[in-house]
């Protein structure tokens, strides 16, 4: 951002905040402080000593909406002009894949506390792709990696709309419809692992298809 827009906002800021102020001032000294105490909209009826109140929160809201419209211009820019690479991680961040082992504990904390929540652990398995993308780190992003990035995410979403769809058709045909509490546990555990294998999957095909390349 050129340092005139920032000098424009920051003066922009400063004049918003006086006004503001200003206004509030006047509300508690001559307008019993209407608009400045909690105001019960069904109740209020406007009067003219409430038009600076009026004045500087409609500025301070249409400068809030030039802020906002501003960053997120600055950020979609630098966004454009970002160097087309993979991000720089470590291989080795793989290893937090093994933190979907804790999904096993939803069995004990089950049968101990009836909680079943730590079945969605089985997510983290998908963190071993890291191992696959850290392999991958600071690779040029050109015309043929986005073709294999693409090749790789649909065949993965395959595998998994294949799991899925398994999981579904297990029990529809009845599997554990004798404890409902079963069928919740094997439906959590099984939508978890199954985007944890989507998200792993993702990277490790992107890697074969880069490698093969």
């Amino acid at each position: 951002m050129k340092k005139g827009k920032i000098k424009n906002l920051v003066v922009s800021g400063i004049i918003c905040v006086i006004v503001l102020v200003l206004a509030t001032v006047h509300s508690v000294l001559y307008n019993d402080s209407r608009l400045v105490k909690p105001t019960v909209v069904s109740e209020y009826v406007f009067s003219v000593k409430d038009l600076p109140m009026w004045i500087a929160m409609i500025l301070v809201f249409i400068y809030v909406l030039y802020l906002v419209a501003t960053f997120l211009k600055v950020i979609l820019k630098n966004k454009t002009l970002e160097k087309k690479r993979t991000r720089k991680i470590h291989p080795m961040l793989g290893l937090l894949g093994f933190a979907g082992f804790l999904g096993f504990l939803g069995f004990w904390t089950y049968s101990e506390f009836r909680i079943i929540y730590p079945f969605f652990a089985f997510v983290f398995f998908g963190f071993f792709g890291f191992f696959f993308e850290g392999k991958l780190s600071d690779t040029l992003k050109d015309e043929l990696y986005e073709e294999n990035e693409k090749r790789a995410e649909l065949k993965a979403y395959k595998i998994g709309f294949l799991l899925l769809f398994l999981s579904i058709w297990l029990i529809a045909r009845g599997m554990l419809s004798w404890n409902l509490e079963w069928c919740a546990i094997f439906m959590l555990s099984s939508m978890s692992l199954i985007y944890g294998v989507v998200l792993f999957l993702s990277k490790y095909f992107l890697y074969r298809f880069e490698t093969e390349a």
